[in-house]
């Protein structure tokens, strides 16, 4: 009988993590790249720097669907290493006169570290659910208020002001990416890579394991898996994702407050993945760009009116789309709607077999 079950158990494990009809990360991928190479002809510096924020925004977006919609730990303080990994760029660079590359590697190293930290004593431990996002909040207040008093390193309420571009030294040569189209190609770029990596790392056999862990954990460890270590691992990597647009935010906007531990920002992060659709990778990015886009524009329609504006979106949203914006699902209920089929057609010289012979 156990034999029975553990094979239909690793037969379970073994199915693709993503269903073929889930095109959302290849379609948001292609956007992004059709999006890079025609905006900056097309629209102004400044609208071409709010969208660039906007991507920022939405790697990490990226990263949380990593941690919640693939690993299902759900945290109301995932952007904690949004802010390490800011603040971790701003100290290296104007604390410490570092260069921009180091300053980068020192944003994502505290992060890790800080993940790997916090992750070990509590997925250790067994906090899982509610508990687990309690607590997270927790350490995300905490960081908001060392932030604001630790002024000698990290600036106080004011933050740190002067924060360098992204600029890097290559054989002799200084490529300087702090421009508004130079960043805004920089922003774009890393973000299709991330954007690819985590999908070829949640199609991979770790992703069908994490995929496994989220779906019933119990059944996960009976079948042989760390599932606290495969966790812990997942973690930390959403962390230094998340610090990786912590640090881009940091080299782009120049200046580094504790608001980059805000409730409402990480709040406003899972909102984007529940809207984009949980575990789709390219819903939730289209969803902080079109948001934070909307948000731009309403809050310069109207200063009193647009927290309502957003409010009514949000809502909106929710009721008719409670599953989020799936594009694969879309795309496939599209195709079964016009009855256009995606199977691969016969050869020319292949012959047409009836009746079994």
């Amino acid at each position: 009988m156990f034999d029975r079950y553990f094979s239909r158990a690793r037969t379970w494990l073994s199915q693709p993590a993503l269903s073929g009809s889930d095109l959302s990360p290849v379609m948001t991928g292609f956007a992004i790249v059709v999006a890079g190479a025609i905006l900056p002809f097309v629209v102004g510096a400044y609208q071409l720097t709010v969208i660039r924020d906007a991507l920022v925004l939405a790697i990490l977006a990226l990263s949380y669907d990593l941690l919640w919609g693939r690993a299902g730990v759900l945290t109301l303080g995932h952007t904690t290493f949004f802010g390490i990994g800011a603040y971790g760029f701003a100290v290296t660079t104007v604390q410490f006169g570092q260069t921009p590359l180091v300053g980068f590697l020192a944003g994502l190293a505290c992060a890790a570290v800080a993940a790997a930290v916090l992750g070990y004593f509590l997925l250790y431990a067994g906090v899982r659910l509610h508990f687990f996002a309690i607590l997270s909040m927790a350490v995300l207040i905490i960081a908001q208020q060392l932030a604001t008093s630790w002024q000698s390193v990290t600036g106080g309420d004011t933050g740190l002001l002067g924060i360098p571009g992204l600029s890097f030294q290559l054989a002799g040569h200084t490529l300087d990416l702090s421009g508004p189209v130079a960043s805004w190609y920089a922003v774009a770029i890393i973000l299709v890579a991330l954007l690819g990596v985590v999908w070829l790392l949640c199609r991979s056999r770790y992703g069908k394991v994490l995929a496994a862990i989220s779906t019933n954990e119990w059944r996960a460890l009976a079948c042989g898996y760390h599932t606290s270590w495969h966790l812990l691992l997942m973690f930390m990597a959403s962390a230094v994702l998340a610090a990786v647009a912590g640090c881009l935010m940091a080299a782009t906007a120049g200046v580094v407050a504790p608001d980059v531990f805000s409730p409402v920002l990480a709040t406003e992060v899972i909102l984007w993945v529940a809207i984009g659709g949980r575990g789709s990778l390219g819903g939730p990015v289209l969803a902080a760009v079109g948001l934070t886009l909307l948000k731009h524009g309403a809050s310069s329609l109207s200063t009193q009116w647009w927290p309502l504006i957003l409010g009514a979106v949000f809502l909106a949203c929710v009721l008719c789309l409670p599953n989020g914006v799936r594009l694969g699902d879309m795309l496939k209920g599209l195709r079964q709607f016009t009855g256009i089929s995606l199977k691969r057609m016969p050869r020319s010289g292949a012959r047409r077999v009836e009746g079994g012979s």
